[in-house]
């Protein structure tokens, strides 16, 4: 999430001065790179996997793209359901975010891991737009009061 922010942000304040129109394009297409970066590094984070009984396991994702966000998958063998928790700085974190159980078919995990993480980089480009804003009102507000 960090990572698509402050890519879309650097993307922005480079080409800048190139005019407002190039660097809005520069800008929507570095945050496409960098949330597929995300979204893939993610999916193909190394994956710890922890069994808390013989019947349930916690799966942990450990991709630092998401940071400070940890995603964790709750995983219920008996009952064939899973869903997925997000959690702010580590395993044990602030929950932020938690699904409703589903059943456990690999393409329904693959498909919510998958819009966690793109949801995620989402909240990253709004959170680097709300920046951009704000920088461009306060330099706005400061030549304005120059003249």
């Amino acid at each position: 999430m960090i990572i698509v922010t402050v890519a879309a942000l650097l993307a922005w304040g480079i080409f800048r001065r190139f005019g407002k129109q190039y660097s809005v394009v520069i800008f929507l297409i570095v945050t496409v790179i960098a949330s597929f970066l995300v979204v893939n590094d993610v999916r193909t984070a190394g994956v710890f996997r922890e069994s808390v009984t013989p019947n349930y396991d916690v799966v942990y994702y450990n991709s630092h793209a998401l940071f400070p966000l940890v995603v964790q998958k709750q995983h219920n063998w008996s009952s064939q359901e899973y869903f997925y928790q997000v959690h702010l700085l580590s395993q044990d974190g602030r929950l932020v975010y938690k699904e409703a159980p589903s059943p456990d078919q690999s393409e329904f995990m693959h498909w919510s891991l998958f819009v966690i993480s793109a949801t995620l980089c989402g909240l990253g480009f709004f959170l680097a737009v709300l920046l951009i804003i704000i920088v461009e009102l306060v330099w706005w507000y400061r030549l304005q009061s120059i003249r």
